[in-house]
């Protein structure tokens, strides 16, 4: 049955890809810069790739890169496709997989409840699929996350700042797994130094409560965009505090974005 619905899905992005592509987006915020395509409530028709290794406890490594397809439907709607392939240096006395496929990850949909020129309101549910090849590249739980995002422009035009709201329960899967209850708060910081250039910011922080306890990561990026449809950007951060499941110790990450929308070209500044 699940296998069904990733095929529909998969089939799904790619006919909204292909009727996307005859639209204009009509996307208002900041539609002159390529920042946008780190604005988490803007929504575009895009492919990414992104590579991210994180440094763990007891020189752990986890390296997973993934594949993301966002596909917008009309005015308000969005939908998203992760597939991500991991290794994982942990050992284990069970010989398990150390490289595969990770937990597949379905944004059903997204919903654009305030669009004006400066400020965006969305919100929109994930649900996670235990999808690994093995139990060290996944959490071995189906998860289902819900989540809000509002972003706004301040007046100076060069500076998003935006906040995204998640809470994300596991269920299903094995029984011998970690059940996983939190909420995830982030801030995000997006600074225009120029059409092709922009800088992030972002820390994050966990609120678990299957254990308890706070955990916080920091993370900043520069992104350059070398042509009108292609972003590229790479990415370091450190985990400040906490003791969560997703709170590392230092982690990079280098990625590529492309738009599949006509939209995306550099307008001047009114």
């Amino acid at each position: 049955m699940m296998k069904k619905l990733l095929f529909f899905f998969v089939l799904l992005q790619h006919i909204n890809i292909l009727y996307c592509q005859k639209l204009s987006d009509t996307t208002k915020v900041n539609q002159n810069q390529g920042a946008t395509g780190d604005d988490p409530s803007q929504f575009f028709t895009r492919i990414e790739i992104f590579n991210e290794v994180q440094h763990y406890p007891n020189n752990v490594y986890l390296d997973q890169t993934t594949l993301r397809f966002n596909v917008k439907i009309g005015k308000r709607f969005t939908t998203r496709l992760d597939v991500p392939f991991v290794y994982n240096s942990a050992s284990s006395d069970a010989d398990y997989q150390h490289f595969g496929l990770g937990d597949i990850s379905i944004r059903l949909l997204g919903y654009q409840f305030i669009q004006s020129k400066r400020s965006a309101l969305t919100a929109s549910i994930e649900v996670g699929f235990n999808t690994s090849q093995s139990p060290i590249l996944g959490t071995g739980k189906n998860m289902v996350i819900p989540m809000l995002t509002f972003s706004h422009m301040l007046k100076n035009h060069k500076t998003i700042l935006a906040f995204v709201f998640q809470q994300a329960h596991s269920f299903g899967g094995y029984s011998d797994r970690q059940t996983l209850s939190y909420s995830k708060l982030q801030a995000i910081l997006i600074h225009v130094w120029t059409k092709r250039i922009w800088t992030v910011v972002a820390p994050e922080c966990y609120i678990d409560y299957v254990y308890g306890g706070l955990s916080m990561n920091f993370e900043a990026r520069c992104a350059y965009a070398p042509t009108r449809r292609i972003n590229v950007w790479a990415q370091t951060g450190v985990g400040l505090f906490g003791d969560f499941i997703a709170r590392y110790q230092l982690g990079a990450e280098v990625g590529c974005r492309y738009y599949f929308l006509r939209n995306t070209a550099f307008k001047k500044k009114h």
